[in-house]
């Protein structure tokens, strides 16, 4: 073969092997076959023994990460590489949070210097560049879930969508501008069941940065019970929504229900996981939400998985259903 039909045989077995990772959602271990699905959980990687007690292994970690802070988070991505997982997901939230009992109203006011309009114009790029360095030195891959729930009211970042998406833009530049060549974008929105369908469509549409931005599509799954008790069948057109509209794999970033009828939903998660392929992720959010704390006439959110037997079993069921 000459050198040139050479040199095009390997740029095009690169591109091939490029392709097929980008459809990878969390990998493998060495040796492993791909899961059809992974479980992660919200938590510390230094506080995994309450879940190994149980019997859950959660095949990646989580956290909140909020710009104000302004560090990196090396203890945490050297804690999660010692205790073998090879995956986190990051809520980057580009703010200074606001306290929960402050009300949905603070929480939405714009925050000088965490503007769409700034963070697009420069204004975090020293941090949003030092912490990018930071991921790329992580063993594993990194999910990245940037200014979740944008399409509500009740973050800053949720104003002026236009400025939202080149905010977007920008921050996934900086990052692979920084060499963090393990880190993909997870755009989350909002299911806002107590909207009607085509005003939830309008919600999201708006907001979205394009598919070259986007490595897979998040969604909060949260059950307050109470006045708002919403089942795993709600949840289901708006999942098969985003995944008509924007065709990348469906995570759900965000997972919780209330303590009264947890049996019950979690069989019904777990059916919709078996029978739904492009769903490849379940975070379970442990601690209480932001809107628990603001709305009146909720349920009892204050339950902890691996407590509790009976749910303990049913997750144990969708990780062993994940590795088919």
């Amino acid at each position: 073969m000459d050198p040139s039909a050479l040199r095009r045989a390997i740029l095009l077995a690169l591109a091939a092997a490029v392709l097929i990772a980008g459809t990878h959602v969390f990998p493998a271990a060495a040796g492993a076959a791909e899961p059809r699905l992974t479980f992660g959980a919200y938590v510390d990687p230094w506080h995994l023994d309450d879940w190994r007690a149980a019997r859950i292994t959660p095949q990646y970690v989580a956290r909140f990460e909020a710009f104000s802070r302004g560090v990196d988070v090396d203890g945490f991505l050297r804690e999660t590489e010692r205790q073998g997982k090879g995956a986190v997901l990051i809520t980057w939230e580009p703010w200074k949070p606001v306290p929960a009992e402050l009300g949905a109203g603070a929480q939405f006011a714009p925050q000088p210097g965490y503007t769409n309009r700034e963070i697009a114009d420069g204004a975090q790029d020293d941090y949003i560049t030092r912490f990018a360095r930071n991921l790329a030195t992580f063993r594993g891959q990194v999910y990245i879930r940037y200014a979740h729930e944008m399409n509500g009211t009740w973050y800053p970042w949720s104003r002026d969508p236009i400025q939202y998406r080149w905010a977007w833009r920008h921050v996934v530049r900086l990052v692979e501008a920084a060499g963090a060549a393990n880190v993909k974008f997870v755009w989350s929105p909002n299911p806002s069941l107590f909207l009607s369908p085509s005003a939830w469509l309008r919600s999201v549409r708006v907001y979205w940065p394009g598919s070259r931005y986007v490595d897979a599509v998040g969604s909060t799954m949260i059950n307050f019970g109470g006045t708002k008790n919403y089942t795993v069948a709600r949840f289901a057109p708006r999942l098969r929504a985003l995944r008509k509209l924007y065709r990348k794999p469906v995570m759900l970033t965000e997972v919780k229900t209330v303590k009264r009828g947890r049996v019950a939903w979690l069989r019904d998660l777990r059916a919709l996981l078996r029978r739904t392929a492009w769903i490849r992720s379940v975070a379970w959010f442990q601690s209480q939400s932001r809107a628990a704390a603001q709305l009146e006439g909720l349920g009892a959110g204050n339950w902890d998985l691996t407590h509790d037997a009976a749910a303990a079993a049913i997750v144990r069921g969708i990780i062993h259903d994940g590795r088919r």
